[in-house]
């Protein structure tokens, strides 16, 4: 090769590699001549535009254990079992796969398609961790993600009786208070700074993060709240003749499905304090919380809800309803090991309780309609 020619090859190269410098360094530059964006009001539109779920009719989109086992070998249900690994092994729902909270944001990515199912069920162990996550996958616009109602304490007694069964109870029954508490002033809403531009891209840097965080970090025991009920700005989200039949002091009524918009109550929600959203089970609070967290607010739920504080009054009168009892809990199936069919490793069964429930085959309920948009909490 002739030495100017050689050189003419280089010289090209360099000049192509400058030039796409250029462009990269002129796009940056363009982008940082940008109009800056207000990112909350961006994402309250987006999520407004896609169809305001969490005020919605849908929501809490929940599916009963009678529904999930009507369903057992339905193809077009795909159930997930949250859980630990050792949890998931001493029993889960035949044909489950076991991914844990941790890695649902990128199984729903990368690893299925969800729009191939009619129903995405989410299960944990009480139902509201899969409420959580179920809300922040609603949001991202899996529109059949439901969470199973009281997860597997409601499936089998097996985890119902060191869960639902466990933490119910009345310590603070005659703890409550009938006077209503008015809502206050008008807050600026919480600023958001992810950096992008376009709404799915801020929920999705959001949602990534939100998900992260367990009911550890987003669930309070309710002796926490009444300790000092004064410290947080709780949300009774029931409707009013509810909440007026008695609340924990010095909670402020919200109606669920109605009042979280900014065209309703959504701006007198403090930005400066710890917001504590209570319902009847954890259940629907948990999405509520999720939602809430995605705009920026520091929120919580009451774990288990009323029924964690309040069971033994919740059905005097009929006021308020919505009790737990041990009757909930059913005796389905559990299928023991790491595999999610039902191919029994007997060295795993360990105890009376697991062998029954394996091999006792329940009769099948009528089926029935689904639990999205209903059952309350």
């Amino acid at each position: 090769m002739k030495i100017t020619t050689y050189l003419a090859i280089v010289f090209s190269a360099v000049l192509f590699l400058t030039s796409c410098g250029n462009q990269q360094a002129n796009l940056k530059n363009v982008e940082a001549s940008l109009p800056a964006v207000n990112e909350a009001d961006v994402l309250y539109n987006f999520l407004k535009l896609s169809g305001n779920y969490i005020n919605s009719d849908a929501m809490p989109t929940m599916i009963t254990a009678d529904e999930v086992f009507e369903n057992l070998g339905n193809k077009a249900f795909h159930v997930i079992d949250m859980r630990t690994p050792d949890l998931y092994e001493a029993g889960h729902i035949n044909g489950a796969i076991n991914v844990q909270q941790e890695g649902i944001y990128e199984y729903f990515k990368n690893t299925i398609d969800a729009s191939k199912y009619e129903k995405v069920v989410l299960v944990c162990k009480s139902g509201q961790s899969a409420s959580y996550v179920g809300s922040v996958m609603q949001l991202l616009g899996y529109q059949n993600v439901y969470a199973m109602k009281r997860g597997m304490s409601g499936w089998n007694k097996q985890f119902a009786d060191e869960v639902w069964i466990k933490n119910s109870g009345s310590a603070f029954a005659d703890k409550l208070e009938t006077t209503p508490n008015e809502k206050g002033k008008k807050y600026d809403y919480p600023a958001i700074k992810t950096g992008k531009r376009a709404g799915i891209d801020i929920l999705d840097a959001l949602a990534a993060d939100v998900l992260k965080k367990t009911a550890n970090d987003w669930g309070l025991k309710a002796e926490e709240v009444f300790a000092n009920p004064s410290s947080y700005y709780i949300i009774n989200y029931w409707v009013e003749e509810q909440y007026n039949a008695g609340h924990i002091p010095t909670a402020i009524q919200y109606t669920p499905k109605k009042s979280l918009s900014r065209s309703t109550s959504l701006a007198t929600i403090p930005t400066d304090k710890k917001v504590v959203v209570y319902c009847y089970t954890g259940q629907q609070a948990a999405y509520v919380v999720a939602y809430l967290r995605i705009l920026g607010y520091d929120a919580y739920s009451v774990l288990y809800g009323a029924n964690g504080f309040m069971n033994s009054k919740m059905n005097e009168g009929g006021a308020i309803g919505h009790a737990f009892t041990s009757a909930e809990v059913k005796n389905y199936p559990l299928v023991l090991g790491d595999k999610p069919s039902d191919v029994v490793e007997t060295a795993v069964e360990t105890t009376a309780t697991t062998t029954a429930a394996k091999t006792e085959a329940p009769t099948k309920p009528k089926k029935k309609a689904s639990g999205g948009g209903g059952g309350g909490c």
